[in-house]
């Protein structure tokens, strides 16, 4: 795996800082000659400019109380926007260069007033799906699965919507949301519990009541909890383990995160926040329900667990968000190919089983300059009971900001966006990215 570094420099004050800030790795930019006791720097407009020994040293400590001051203001914004919103507790953690560079935390755990810490573990919601989508990626990467693949040949009984019995549903079409699957009173039967297997659902009577109407599989884009459930089946159904079991082998050891779908099965230790609604403060949802973890897998009953149900912290989550970012690297490990990666960003318009125009990546919202114009972001959003989250990444400068949330006036949406994470990704993005991120770019390049 080849690994090479590049440097974009700013102009002005900002190419004696960013020369600083390289240095600080034992690198120059390029376009840097060191003579003496001073170097001279080529700006991205082609313009030198000369920076003595003692200027590099008054800009390091310039650089500091930049960042600092940039730090505090940026706070500031974002507990005047989590208390907009009502917020109860909430992590932000901002990503440059396949690092953790800010993390920030507000208010309380619970309604005792317990600080929120970074080491708190959150619900994420729908977030879930786009990191079980990085299971099933790997599944392809081995070759277990194929994209385009029957769904009847992973499960083992005949998938489809019998108005249209030719017409196979694929893993493809779940992780854009075009299998015409809805959510409806059967899949909410199984989050209570009472889940019907799956092989019943598709054979019987059930089956009509799962599309949405005159939706032929891969022609229309609808939106699914339900299918992001059966992701998880197929896993299952492929690997011969539990969801968790391969995610943990697979992805979160790797990268060294605690986190899972069943919360029996995290540390006793960890602290493991509730969901409230927002402002009342009511209980909406107790996460650690001391439900037994199920160590069996389940194909046929476990479609609810990888729709929304992960438990992890934001500077876990962020970690993951870096291998997106980079190509399926953080911390030197690699978890998916870059290729993968690339293909969980492609706008599935038009794309093997998938003839419609979807709008999403591989379980990846794709987001062109809504909330920072200029940028495309990718991730993906949770929202259940009172809590809302975000993960969202910009591959293009190695950027992304992470937002955990234990309950928050989370009604207000753009774009099918919450507006809190709208506004805290925005709020990064303006004061902590923007005007003084330098990019090191990895140059990553695809191997096994």
């Amino acid at each position: 795996m080849e690994h090479r570094t590049r440097r974009r420099i700013s102009r002005g004050l900002a190419v004696a800082l960013a020369f600083v800030f390289c240095c600080s790795f034992a690198a120059l930019p390029a376009g840097a000659e060191t003579a003496g006791m001073g170097a001279t720097l080529t700006d991205e407009e082609g313009e030198s400019v000369t920076v003595s020994e003692a200027e590099r040293t008054d800009d390091a400590e310039a650089l500091a109380a930049l960042a600092a001051d940039a730090a505090l203001n940026t706070d500031g914004k974002l507990a005047a926007a989590f208390k907009r919103y009502q917020t109860l507790g909430a992590v932000v953690c901002v990503i440059e260069n396949g690092r953790i560079s800010h993390t920030y935390c507000y208010g309380s755990l619970d309604r005792k007033g317990t600080p929120i810490t970074a080491d708190t573990l959150f619900r994420v919601g729908s977030i879930s799906k786009m990191v079980t989508a990085m299971g099933i990626l790997k599944l392809a990467e081995e070759g277990r699965v194929t994209l385009d693949g029957d769904l009847s040949d992973w499960l083992g009984f005949p998938v489809r919507n019998a108005r249209y019995p030719a017409t196979p549903l694929t893993l493809r079409q779940l992780m854009s949301h075009t299998t015409g699957l809805r959510d409806n009173g059967h899949y909410t039967l199984a989050l209570r519990g009472q889940a019907a297997p799956l092989a019943t659902l598709f054979g019987g009577s059930a089956n009509k009541y799962l599309f949405v109407d005159g939706a032929e599989a891969g022609t229309v884009a609808q939106y699914t909890n339900f299918g992001g459930g059966i992701l998880g089946s197929v896993l299952e159904s492929v690997t011969g383990q539990t969801v968790d079991a391969y995610l943990k082998e697979t992805i979160f050891d790797p990268l060294g995160v605690t986190a899972a779908y069943q919360t029996a099965l995290l540390p006793e230790t960890a602290v493991v926040s509730d969901q409230y609604d927002m402002p009342s403060r009511v209980l909406s949802a107790k996460v650690r329900d001391g439900a037994p973890a199920a160590l069996v897998p389940d194909p046929q009953a476990d479609y609810t667990l990888t729709a929304g149900k992960l438990t992890i912290s934001a500077p876990g989550l962020a970690k993951i968000v870096i291998a997106l970012c980079d190509g399926g690297i953080a911390d030197g490990v690699r978890v998916l190919r870059e290729s993968s990666v690339a293909a969980m960003r492609e706008p599935q318009n038009g794309i093997g089983s998938v003839s419609c125009q979807s709008g999403w990546g591989l379980c990846l919202n794709i987001l062109p300059d809504t909330p920072t114009a200029g940028r495309t972001i990718y991730g993906h959003g949770g929202k259940s009971g009172g809590m809302l989250c975000a993960a969202y990444f910009d591959p293009n400068d190695r950027t992304g900001v992470v937002m955990l949330t234990n309950g928050c006036d989370n009604r207000p949406v753009r774009n099918g966006v919450g507006m809190l994470s709208l506004a805290v990704i925005r709020l990064c993005y303006a004061g902590l990215i923007d005007g003084r991120h330098v990019t090191e770019d990895p140059w990553l390049v695809d191997g096994p």
